[in-house]
């Protein structure tokens, strides 16, 4: 094995107690848990990050859109549940009609 070095790491205590309890469940040191990460990280290539950012660009024009559709969804899931409008002649008729 190479010759180790020495790395200091400043992590919250929440995040702390999360790679304890990964390396708990692996069976191995935290130090473990730690190399594991680097190994498994990749950098993805400049035609990746290209990719994500076009994503990313139909996502932000499309999500005002969404947004509103879903606001709309949700005004009138809420009318419906809300009963007829009182405002609403042919409703008070059809009421009335099932009432005689």
């Amino acid at each position: 094995m190479a010759a180790s070095a020495r790395l200091m790491i400043l992590m919250s205590p929440e995040e702390r107690a999360s790679l304890n309890t990964k390396a708990r469940t692996l069976g191995v040191s935290a130090g473990e848990v730690v190399r594991r990460a680097v190994q498994a990280f990749e950098l993805g290539t400049e035609e990746e990050a290209a990719e994500l950012r076009a994503l990313i660009d139909v996502f932000n024009q499309l999500h005002p859109e969404t947004l509103q559709i879903a606001d709309e969804s949700h005004r009138k899931v809420a009318e419906t549940l809300a009963g007829p409008s009182r405002r609403d002649p042919v409703s008070r008729r059809r009421g009335k009609t099932a009432a005689a």
